[in-house]
Formats: C-alpha cells, sequence, structure tokens
C-alpha cells in the first residue's frame, strides 16, 4: 500500500522541522518589526494582511517550536548529529521564549486584544516551564551562561509584554485617565455663614482666594 507522505519527505520534516519553525518565526519577527510601524499609515489592504498574518503566526510558530523541541529533548542524537544537538536545542527554546515576548513595535494588533492579558500570562507559566524543562534535560550544558541569560531575557521580555497589555486594557486606561473626583467648595454651607454674618452685621466680605478647599476647611 502507498504511503499518503513519502518516506524521503518525513525523513526531511523529521531533520528540519525544527530548524524551519525557528527560520520561520524569525522571518515573521523581522516583518513585524521592520513593517507594523507603517500599519496606521498604509491603507492598503494587502499590507494589513500580511501584518495580520505576521501578528497570528508569530505567536504559534513560537509555541509550536517550543513543543517540539521539548518533544526532542533528551534524545541520543543520531549518528549523523553532533553530541550537543540537546544544548542547542535548549538555547533555541529560550530564544524563541524572547519572540514570544513579541517586538517592541507591536504589542497588540488591536485594542481588543489587550482585555486578553489573563490569557498571555497563563501562557507565560506554561512556556517558562516547558522551557525550564527543556533548560534542565540539556544539563550538563556548555553553553549554560548564554541560554540562561536568553531565559531571563525571555522571561523580562515576556512580563513586560503582559504588564504593557494590562495598562492598556480598558478598566486600567479609565482608571488612569480620570482620577478621583474633586467636589470643590460647599458653596451652600458657604453662602449660609455669608448670610448669617451679613444679619448679624459682622464685617463681611468676599475675597476670590486661590487657595484649594482642602486648604479653606471645606471638606
Amino acid at each position: 500500500m502507498t504511503e499518503a507522505i513519502p518516506k524521503p519527505l518525513k525523513d526531511m520534516w523529521d531533520k528540519w522541522n525544527i530548524r524551519g519553525l525557528v527560520i520561520f518565526s524569525l522571518v515573521l519577527q523581522a516583518i513585524l518589526v521592520l513593517l507594523s510601524p507603517n500599519r496606521k499609515r498604509t491603507p492598503r489592504r494587502l499590507f494589513r494582511l500580511l501584518i495580520w498574518s505576521a501578528y497570528l503566526l508569530a505567536n504559534w510558530s513560537a509555541d509550536y517550536a517550543v513543543g517540539q523541541i521539548s518533544d526532542s529533548s533528551g534524545d541520543k542524537p543520531e549518528p549523523n548529529e553532533s553530541p550537543k544537538t540537546n544544548e542547542l536545542l535548549a538555547f533555541w527554546a529560550m530564544f524563541l521564549l524572547l519572540h514570544l515576548g513579541g517586538p517592541d513595535t507591536i504589542t497588540a494588533l488591536a485594542l481588543e486584544d489587550n482585555e486578553l492579558w489573563l490569557r498571555s500570562l497563563f501562557g507565560l507559566l506554561c512556556q517558562f516551564i516547558v522551557t525550564l524543562y527543556v533548560f534542565l534535560l540539556s544539563l550538563p550544558n556548555s553553553l549554560v551562561v548564554p541560554t540562561s541569560l536568553m531565559l531571563v531575557a525571555g522571561v523580562i521580555k515576556y512580563v513586560e509584554r503582559i504588564g504593557a497589555m494590562r495598562g492598556a486594557s480598558l478598566e486600567r486606561f479609565k482608571d488612569s485617565m480620570l482620577g478621583e473626583p474633586e467636589p470643590g467648595i460647599d458653596y451652600t454651607r458657604f453662602m449660609e455663614e455669608y448670610k448669617n454674618r451679613k444679619i448679624s452685621k459682622e464685617r463681611s466680605q468676599l475675597v476670590r482666594n486661590q487657595k484649594t478647599a482642602k486648604e479653606l476647611g471645606y471638606q
């Protein structure tokens, strides 16, 4: 019986799937870094479609690549592979975590995406556990220093993105724009006091003062 997918094609996928996903994720990040600042100034639908596709595929490709790396970590390298393959895979996993943090040029494609910051926080926890698992499987690792630095940078970048999304969410945005209400001077009490002094023939005069209501004792 003929196989639906030829064996050479499957062998090529097994060999190049992680490499291809890392390169694909890097290309998507480059598109977002270089082109996303112009998305508001370019009305062309094809350009917007490119940015929209790159934005959606960037997270998917990085997530899928990290999953493939975690599945391949800990396996003994094949005869034609370098014995340091697991160390390099661990570094790539941390590198992809940095990709999940997204570029500085675009945090969210639409305002509605900012409301999903809790989902992004949950995704950070899951990805951190997976990448830490990959890192521990690679020990002892001759690339432990750059891999650790990349892990820290990836977590910081991801947390920074979640913080930006939370700060731009509708609820937080309202809180930052509207402060506590200032009731001002109690004019009813003020006029009653002025009227009583006028009836008792006490010397009184309305003077414009620049002091605040708190300083005048009307709060």
